[in-house]
């Protein structure tokens, strides 16, 4: 079953609490319960994001892949607390950082489709000031710290038990590394 998985994070810009999220589509064997990829998901997360970044709530749903009738909330739990990741340096708070994955597949002009998360991180563990504005590339730690999250999700709970997939269900290449584009780049929060 595909099962839809996003915890939604906030952190405070212009005097309102801006509130964020990535969906993640997982396929996931029959011994992986919605439950299991809940807590998975807000562990890594909370050793990802800053402690400048608040937890809110969890949701899990599923089939994803199935009929509007089919899919029902499966998990939906509130949450307190921040991210655990140390700040050194409190990014510009709409600049993220993005982690993508090949997905194997071209597009109708033969250009790459990728799968991509943009993360909302809140702060650099580095004193980089370039790099916390934007301005010149992240630290080799930063893109570090990215690319262990990202290969974390990609196998969430082992590679039999959910792995990261596109809503329709195409899991990703076996090999496919993710890769973190270098620069902290803008994504809008929603209005």
């Amino acid at each position: 079953m595909i099962l839809g998985a996003s915890i939604v994070k906030s952190t405070s810009w212009r005097g309102i609490n801006e509130e964020f999220t990535n969906v993640y589509h997982f396929d996931t064997s029959i011994n992986t319960t919605s439950e299991q990829v809940a807590d998975k998901l807000i562990e890594h997360e909370r050793r990802f994001f800053a402690a400048n970044v608040n937890f809110h709530r969890v949701l899990v749903w599923g089939p994803a892949d199935g009929t509007k009738q089919e899919n029902r909330m499966l998990v939906q739990r509130d949450l307190t607390g921040t991210g655990e990741a140390p700040v050194t340096k409190i990014m510009a708070k709409e600049l993220c950082l993005i982690v993508q994955w090949d997905t194997g597949r071209v597009n109708t002009r033969g250009g790459k489709i990728y799968l991509r998360k943009y993360l909302h991180k809140g702060a650099l563990a580095q004193d980089d000031e370039g790099a916390a504005k934007g301005n010149t590339a992240l630290p080799p730690s930063a893109i570090a710290e990215a690319n262990d999250y990202a290969n974390y999700v990609k196998n969430l709970i082992g590679s039999t038990g959910a792995s990261l997939c596109d809503k329709q269900g195409r899991k990703l290449p076996l090999a496919t590394p993710a890769v973190v584009i270098p620069y902290a780049h803008t994504r809008q929060f929603r209005r």
